[in-house]
C-alpha cells in the first residue's frame, strides 16, 4: 500500500527537522562560550537552543496528530478508488455481455415445421406428378454441346440409371 504524505504531516516533519538543524548553531556558540568561560553568552545561546528545540517539538507533535487523520483519509480514498474500479469492471462485464448477446444469431439451429393434412395431401399429389415427369425426362434424349458448339452424345447405361458421357468430335 502506497501512502502519500499530506500537507499537515509533511509540514510538521519538515518544521521539526529544520528547527533541530537550526538549534545546532546556538549549541555550537554555547560550547565555544563555555570554553572561554563566558556565562552571559552561554545563557543567551542556551535560550536559543531551547526555543528551537521547543519549536521542533511542537512541529513534531503537529505531525503526530495529523498523521492518523491523513492515514484514515487515505484509506477512505483507496476504498473509494477500489469501489470505482469494481464498478468499472462490472460495467465492462455488462457491456461485453450485451455486445455478445447482440452478436448472437436470433434464429435457432434447428427449424420445426408442422405440415397440415391438406399440405400432406398436396405434397403427395405433387410428388407423384414429379415422379412421372422425371421418368418422362429420362426417356428423352438429352443433347449437350461443347464450348466450341459441337454436339456431345449421351448414351444411357443399360443396367443402371447413371449417364455415360461419350464425347465424339
Amino acid at each position: 500500500m502506497v501512502i502519500y504524505m499530506k500537507a499537515g504531516s509533511m509540514e510538521g516533519l519538515i518544521g521539526a527537522s529544520i528547527n533541530t538543524k537550526i538549534s545546532r548553531t546556538p549549541m555550537r556558540v554555547f560550547k565555544e562560550a563555555e570554553l572561554r568561560g563566558d556565562t552571559e553568552t552561554m545563557k543567551r545561546a542556551m535560550g536559543y537552543v531551547r526555543e528551537y528545540q521547543d519549536k521542533a517539538q511542537e512541529c513534531s507533535d503537529r505531525a503526530q496528530e495529523a498523521l492518523p487523520k491523513e492515514l484514515e483519509e487515505e484509506r477512505r480514498e483507496q476504498e473509494a478508488r477500489r469501489q470505482q474500479a469494481l464498478e468499472r469492471r462490472k460495467e465492462t462485464k455488462e457491456y461485453v455481455e450485451k455486445v455478445q448477446e447482440n452478436n448472437k444469431p436470433d434464429t435457432p439451429k434447428e427449424d420445426n415445421v408442422t405440415i397440415s393434412e391438406e399440405g400432406k395431401v398436396s405434397l403427395k399429389n405433387n410428388s407423384q406428378i414429379e415422379e412421372a415427369d422425371a421418368a418422362a425426362a429420362e426417356s428423352a434424349d438429352v443433347k449437350m454441346y461443347t464450348s466450341e458448339g459441337k454436339p456431345v452424345l449421351i448414351e444411357a447405361a443399360a443396367e443402371s440409371g447413371d449417364k455415360k458421357v461419350d464425347i465424339k468430335c
